[in-house]
């Protein structure tokens, strides 16, 4: 099957599941069935989805699937990637654990609801995921209640084609020690480095990265001061104003990028 046949049958399934493809959660790939966002991507990053799933492409699951990899066929269609084995690869623009994560540890009531659910402090919350969505037990930390909605949606969109697109597989791994893998601070980057060669505005146009610049081109914050040098959010307005804007930036691009794909079908 070629990429145009895969992509027809995905939009196919999209349309009779009542989903526009933009909001398609590809964590789909590893799992028949689906659970509310915020447990389902817990779930995953625990490694729990095991089958093989709908328009998966890498025969992957578990703690070998990774989700940004198996829109191959509308990467290839895009001239973003030639091969699956290519160095220039799928990847998740912005995570959703870090800022979920960051979240429970910025919570004014945390030490509580640790006691009360049995997080041990001493060990990493990604140790501990099956504590945090048994009985919803996430959403009894403040900043996660008072943003449960947005981060609902986060966790709806995190793996959406709005949210992927390829790098540098090295680059992927190198990205999350200065950014926390938050997708306005690698555009800093990139666009200081491919500004001066001529390069920035092909980039964005190939990318379809508009929706996280401003219209000069430069980098919207997902943040207010978030360019100051503090990597992840640490105050109740600063993870609002991420939830919000990066939302919103993921589903318009993957709206714009979408009707890309369809005219190219």
């Amino acid at each position: 099957m070629n990429e145009k046949e895969w992509i027809s049958l995905w939009i196919e399934e999209c349309a009779k599941e009542g989903i526009v493809p933009w909001k398609w959660d590809f964590k789909r790939s590893y799992s028949h069935k689906t659970f509310s966002p915020i447990t389902f991507l817990l779930k995953y990053k625990n490694h729990e989805l095991a089958e093989i799933g709908k328009f998966n492409t890498t025969g992957k699951t578990g703690k070998d699937g990774d989700c940004d990899k198996e829109p191959f066929p509308i990467y290839r269609l895009l001239n973003w990637q030639k091969n699956p084995a290519d160095i220039i690869r799928g990847e998740t623009m912005n995570s959703f654990i870090t800022t979920f994560n960051q979240a429970i540890l910025c919570s004014n009531n945390k030490k509580e609801v640790y006691a009360a659910i049995a997080i041990d402090s001493a060990k990493y919350l990604s140790e501990q995921q099956e504590l945090l969505y048994r009985d919803n037990h996430f959403q009894k930390f403040e900043l996660i209640e008072k943003n449960i909605d947005d981060f609902t949606q986060f966790a709806n969109q995190t793996h959406t084609i709005g949210n992927f697109t390829v790098l540098p597989h090295w680059m992927n791994t190198g990205r999350y020690r200065f950014s926390r893998d938050y997708w306005d601070l690698t555009l800093q980057s990139l666009r200081e480095f491919l500004q001066p060669l001529g390069a920035w505005e092909k980039f964005v146009d190939k990318y379809f990265l508009h929706p996280f610049l401003n219209d000069d081109l430069t980098v919207r914050e997902l943040w207010e001061g978030h360019f100051s040098g503090v990597i992840c959010p640490r105050k109740a307005e600063e993870f609002q104003q991420f939830l919000h804007h990066a939302n919103a930036m993921i589903e318009t691009r993957g709206e714009t990028l979408m009707k890309e794909v369809i005219k190219r079908l």
